[in-house]
């Protein structure tokens, strides 16, 4: 009889312990609640609430490019991309320079950088619908870039520029490094058109001092041709609008 009654109780416990389960739910950073079982869905809400994020590119510190840009979360699976840019000293091309262009005094020591600018705008498709989170993407880029140096003439200085123009595809992983910071990591294989006047170098001597002086001047021929570039970014991004 009272194994039958200590039976009987733990059977009983037993059932009000499973009928008084509760559903534990836990809190995100962002001062949500979600389900245990529901992972995806908490990271994904708490993505929304950043739709907008702030990048600056550091990858192309040596190529003497600095850029910005805003990114904006369209959906889960889609993201767009629009940004401006600072150019300067291209000291990567200015190495290359030597090898590909030996004729043309682009780069030369006596000329003097001048500003230029970039633009560029990209779409990226997330497939497994992670964007902003841990993801990797593909994409379409356009981006073009105008680099300006200003060169002593015969008669008067005058300025020249490199200027490219990108189109192409690019793969990328977006890491969510925190709540509101990103790192986006791409490599992307591009269309390359790029204008690039041929400038001369020559010398000659001051008529009033008589001191030899070096001087350019640019090619009458155009110089324009059709190539491959290979583009990288490692960009730093800042995630600003939260909503509520």
């Amino acid at each position: 009889m009272r194994i039958y009654l200590l039976l009987s109780s733990a059977l009983l416990a037993l059932a009000l312990e499973t009928s008084a389960q509760v559903t534990v739910k836990r809190y995100t950073p962002d001062g949500q609640t979600s389900e245990t079982s529901q992972s995806s869905s908490n990271s994904r809400q708490r993505m929304e609430r950043y739709p907008t994020a702030l990048k600056y590119n550091i990858g192309s510190f040596f190529a003497g490019h600095y850029p910005f840009s805003l990114e904006q979360r369209l959906s889960p699976y889609f993201t767009a991309e629009v940004g401006l840019g600072l150019t300067l000293n291209n000291s990567t091309d200015a190495f290359l320079s030597d090898i590909l262009y030996p004729g043309n005094y682009f780069y030369s020591s006596s000329s003097k950088v001048r500003l230029g600018g970039s633009q560029m705008i990209n779409v990226k498709v997330f497939p497994s619908g992670d964007a902003y989170n841990d993801a990797f993407y593909f994409g379409f880029f356009l981006q073009n870039k105008e680099y300006n140096r200003k060169f002593a003439g015969i008669s008067q200085d005058f300025v020249s520029f490199k200027r490219t123009f990108d189109q192409g595809l690019m793969l990328g992983y977006q890491i969510r490094s925190s709540k509101q910071v990103l790192i986006d990591l791409s490599l992307g294989l591009s269309n390359r058109y790029v204008n690039f006047p041929k400038v001369l170098e020559s010398n000659t001597i001051d008529p009033n001092t008589g001191e030899l002086m070096v001087v350019f001047d640019l090619s009458p021929e155009e110089n324009r041709y059709q190539t491959i570039g290979i583009i990288g970014g490692l960009k730093i991004a800042y995630l600003l609008k939260e909503r509520r």
